[in-house]
């Protein structure tokens, strides 16, 4: 007879997380549960230990080839969906427990019949404190979708449930019932965006979709192919096609503009830091999009990314001290000099206000003691080598603008005549490749 709950832990290429996973998993303080353990066609260690700590404990299905994220989850989900589970739940291999996290999600279902599915509170593994996602939302009006609440230290003050548009696969339990007729996870999306569809579909079929503080997971998140395009491609090809779908006729026009305009200042951005396979990467994702092309990448459009040089560290090459002009952004300073700091630990950095910035100087003093804090109009002896002035983004550079060395807050920097250039001309180039962008896309997207 099967249990109540069938959950389903999807892994690739994590031995040593999915088995912490699973421990976790087997300490919890209910037992009602069957548990399927999907292995994409690892290349390590996984199938073995799984069976062999495992036996007799899970249910091990083995794919002959990596299906993706919701290929594998769905492979778990067809085989509990042959048992009589009233909820299945889906869990990535990265994950530990809270040992009352799926008592937590399974009475929230209990006890709230209108909600179709729910997650868990997630943490940083590494920031124990700070939440990795606490629900997300779908924006539709600046089509993106946002992790609530990500990187805050979490606190008595936050909402004990959150109702949103979707919450990750990471930790996620729905009902049967629900999927039975709402349909499994798209899985043509292969990665990324396939969660956030399903929990919007949710909606669209009448459940609610939450977020339960009282369940609490911590995710390994971060540093997933770092050395290639990967994530590139499937966020941007699955975005497109997600509000393709679902966006009215009368809102594609408005979608065509925002999405062009933000692919662009990306491809911009990274040429200008010589990433051109980035580049190439997004090209491929925005002409899959438009053709509708679906599933795993075909070979040769996920690509690597070669190390480049830091232009931060370019052009402060060989110098003793550093000028910035600070524009008020605390964020924006704090990545700069953190940035500094990794390749010239004891440069002598002197943060210039104005009088615009004044006022926050105590604050700067406070929060940079290693850096000096002093009035650029009356900055004397002794000088720096070379002053940055933040701004907001280096392509709000425009022609008329003083020729300078300027800095933005995720630091992209202009320190040379080309750069000047080639950042004031940001505008001009842009209106270029919307108008051309923008006739495929009303051709060719459906």
């Amino acid at each position: 007879m099967s249990h109540k709950i069938g959950i389903v832990v999807c892994n690739y290429n994590k031995q040593d997380y999915v088995v912490k996973c699973l421990d976790s998993l087997f300490a919890s303080t209910i037992d009602d549960f069957d548990v399927y353990v999907v292995d994409n066609a690892s290349t390590d260690e996984s199938v073995k230990m799984i069976r062999e700590q495992f036996e007799g404990r899970v249910t091990l299905l083995v794919n002959e080839e990596n299906l993706g994220g919701s290929g594998g989850f769905n492979t778990g989900l067809r085989e509990a969906l042959r048992h009589d589970h009233e909820y299945l739940m889906c869990v990535d291999n990265d994950i530990v427990f809270d040992p009352e996290a799926v008592f937590y999600l399974q009475e929230f279902l209990n006890t709230h019949p209108e909600c179709g599915m729910v997650g868990s509170k997630a943490y940083f593994m590494d920031e124990p404190d700070k939440i990795w996602n606490y629900g997300g939302k779908i924006r539709f009006d600046t089509y993106i979708q946002e992790d609530q609440f990500k990187n805050c230290i979490d606190t008595d003050m936050l909402p004990e449930v959150v109702y949103c548009d979707y919450v990750p696969a990471c930790s996620m339990m729905v009902r049967t019932e629900a999927v039975r007729k709402i349909g499994l996870m798209p899985e043509d999306n292969f990665i990324y965006w396939d969660d956030m569809e399903w929990g919007y579909r949710f909606g669209l079929a009448g459940y609610q979709v939450a977020s339960y503080g009282k369940s609490r997971v911590w995710h390994k998140a971060g540093g997933r192919n770092a050395g290639n395009t990967f994530i590139h491609y499937y966020m941007w090809r699955n975005r497109m096609h997600f509000f393709l779908q679902f966006l009215p006729e009368s809102q594609k026009e408005d979608f065509r503009n925002c999405i062009l305009t933000e692919m662009f200042r990306m491809i911009y951005s990274v040429n200008l830091k010589g990433e051109f396979n980035i580049v190439r990467t997004l090209m491929y994702a925005f002409d899959d999009a438009m053709h509708g092309v679906r599933g795993k990448a075909a070979e040769g459009k996920i690509l690597p990314r070669p190390a480049v040089p830091n232009r931060v560290e370019q052009a402060l090459r060989n110098k003793e001290s550093v000028e910035i002009l600070f524009n008020g952004s605390f964020e924006g300073i704090g990545n700069i000099v953190r940035n500094i700091r990794t390749f010239a630990p004891d440069i002598r950095i002197v943060i210039a206000v104005d009088e615009r910035t004044q006022n926050q100087t105590e604050a700067l003093r406070k929060q940079y003691p290693d850096c000096e804090i002093r009035n650029h109009q009356e900055m004397g002896e002794p000088k720096c080598d070379i002053q940055l002035i933040m701004c907001s983004h280096i392509f709000s550079l425009t022609p008329d603008m003083p020729r300078a060395n300027y800095i933005d807050a995720w630091c992209n920097i202009i320190f040379s005549r080309k750069d000047f250039i080639y950042a004031s001309s940001y505008e001009q180039t842009k209106d270029l490749f919307i108008l051309c962008k923008k006739s495929i896309m009303e051709e060719m997207a459906w």
